[in-house]
């Protein structure tokens, strides 16, 4: 069964939308708040978003931009206690409650081939957008690559890849391969993160970023191959001190906490992390590290 995510602050509307569900075609990811919901259902194939816009939270607007940006084929259904708005980072959005074949019928609509037309003009949106980043790479510094403005401090740094991560991390892509336009935007994809990884493997190094500002006060966008990617300095990212993709996903989680600056939620995910990968001796050493700071 495909997976669908269900987000609804009142438990017993969250409930009844469980409820009206199609029969034997979804496994529900069910949620009452928003923050830290897009970051959780990161790396899972979602077939389907239905929010609720009362969240426990109040952070349905927050995690409707966020499901967007990182998932742009994804079909979102909005739920709203009143007059559902026309425009939004969703693709239909109605007033509820309401009864189950009218819920199904628009998931039904969602989920068929009747959107493909609205998902291509949104992949060919966003393989213009990536394209239009790589033409301004090269002309740009590593700082700009990364959206921040040059000197930006080191948690602005963080919190800026953690978006971008979202974003264009070639992983959130791959299953198109199988498609000519889906492997020419896999390919630009890893190309541009690629670049946005060496960007803040430079800066965000407090070593590299000395060398590279004195680089760029010289007039160099660019440090050399060798010293841009220096064979002493491990990942460039919390996310890839994993070995494998459980841990992987909490360590994601880690990286967007440090972000936030939530440094106890940061180390009960390292935790986490280590518990998938028990003998990973970086994820130790970034736990240790984070506990002494």
């Amino acid at each position: 069964m495909e997976q669908i995510l269900v987000a609804c602050g009142d438990v017993a509307q969250l409930k009844k939308i469980l409820s009206q569900l199609p029969k034997k075609t979804y496994k529900p990811i069910a949620t009452k708040k928003g923050g830290g919901t897009a970051q959780k259902v990161a790396n899972r194939q979602l077939a389907l978003a239905i929010v609720h816009r009362e969240l426990a939270d109040d952070a349905a607007p927050e995690l409707l931009q966020q499901l967007r940006a990182q998932s742009p084929d994804l079909p979102i259904l909005l739920l709203t206690p009143d007059a559902p708005p026309s425009k939004g980072p969703f693709d239909n959005a109605l007033r509820y409650p309401i009864p189950g074949p009218v819920l199904r019928n628009a998931i039904k609509k969602l989920a068929s081939t009747e959107s493909k037309g609205q998902d291509k003009d949104r992949w060919r949106a966003f393989y213009k957008e990536v394209k239009g980043r790589l033409k301004k790479a090269p002309k740009q510094s590593y700082y700009a690559i990364l959206g921040v403005e040059d000197g930006a401090p080191h948690h602005r740094l963080v919190k800026a890849f953690d978006k971008l991560s979202m974003r264009y991390h070639p992983d959130r892509y791959s299953q198109y391969r199988g498609e000519t336009w889906g492997k020419k935007l896999h390919e630009k994809v890893n190309a541009l993160y690629k670049l946005m990884t060496e960007a803040y493997g430079v800066v965000g190094d407090r070593r590299m970023r000395k060398k590279y500002e004195d680089a760029l006060a010289d007039g160099e966008l660019r440090l050399d191959p060798e010293d841009a990617n220096p064979t002493d300095t491990g990942p460039r990212s919390i996310e890839e001190l994993a070995n494998t993709s459980k841990g992987r996903r909490f360590l994601q989680m880690a990286q967007t906490d440090l972000a936030k600056g939530d440094e106890a939620s940061a180390i009960q995910n390292l935790q986490f992390a280590l518990s998938m990968e028990p003998d990973n001796s970086a994820i130790k050493k970034r736990l240790q590290k984070l506990k002494k700071s």
